[in-house]
């Protein structure tokens, strides 16, 4: 009878699935971001302010509406609100300018790029990181204050719902085009007070600027080039309100555009990305 040594096997540990990266991801990047001084501050005066905004506006239904119709046209008072202008654009550089920027700085790009996770996945994991937190200011608000005017009386039901739905489809335009561009700016570099800054200058370099010219030489096409602007447009229309300087349509596919633009220069920047994967 010979005796011999045991022989031991080692179980390979299977690689977790792409669908399972993606949302640690997401739940890391989010829980991350509720604990961050920052942005609690920001999504706390953020918040407040626009929702406070539109509540506001709810109480004071009656003397903006003496002899008029409890209709749609209402509900577009709050969108036209610089308070969400201000603070998506603040969340947006808080949250978003590091995103990427800080992976790029640290070589974490490296690890969550390596396999079976794809550029395209760990786009979408960033994006469902700030798209949420943005959402808060540009979409809560829309969302809220139909429901309010209906719970007090002031507006019936059946108009309030249409008018959260429009809101919410409004709302979530403004968070995809910002979510787009802010993603960009933070794929273009390593320092996220860079692509902070570059949210700002895109922002009001484009917003102020172009209501100064068009105001000055009276060529109303000149406030295309403002976001701001371009959204409000498209605000007007969706809640038929009296039709501004510029048309919806236009304004509309602007911010579709710029937003899909965004979306594949990002896409194919980070194809570009010199990463070490295996």
């Amino acid at each position: 009878m010979s005796i011999s040594l045991p022989t031991y096997t080692r179980r390979e540990a299977p690689l977790l699935g792409r669908s399972h990266r993606v949302r640690a991801i997401v739940f890391a990047g989010l829980k991350r971001e509720f604990r961050r001084p920052a942005a609690i501050v920001v999504m706390a005066f953020g918040i407040l302010s626009t929702t406070a905004f539109a509540i506001v506006m709810v109480f004071l239904a009656p003397v903006f509406l003496q002899g008029q119709p409890l209709d749609l046209t209402f509900f577009f008072i709050p969108a036209d609100n610089l308070f969400l202008l201000f603070f998506v654009t603040l969340m947006a550089s808080v949250v978003g300018a590091g995103l990427i920027a800080d992976d790029v700085s640290t070589m974490a790009l490296t690890l969550y790029l390596s396999r079976p996770i794809t550029h395209a996945d760990y786009l979408t994991a960033k994006a469902a990181i700030l798209a949420p937190l943005i959402g808060m200011i540009a979409v809560l608000p829309f969302a809220l204050t139909p429901f309010v005017a209906a719970l007090l009386g002031q507006f019936p039901w059946d108009v309030a719902i249409v008018a959260l739905g429009i809101g919410v489809g409004v709302g979530a335009l403004f968070t995809a085009f910002y979510t787009a561009l802010t993603l960009l700016l933070s794929s273009l570099t390593s320092r996220k007070a860079y692509a902070a800054a570059g949210v700002f200058a895109f922002t009001f370099g484009l917003v102020i600027p172009a209501e100064l010219l068009a105001s000055a030489v009276g060529e109303p096409a000149l406030l295309y080039l403002s976001p701001w602007q371009d959204f409000l447009a498209v605000a007007r229309a969706a809640f038929h309100a009296s039709p501004g300087a510029i048309d919806w349509a236009p304004g509309l596919a602007i911010l579709v555009g710029a937003t899909v633009l965004a979306a594949l220069v990002t896409y194919v920047r980070m194809k570009a990305l010199e990463v070490v994967t295996g």
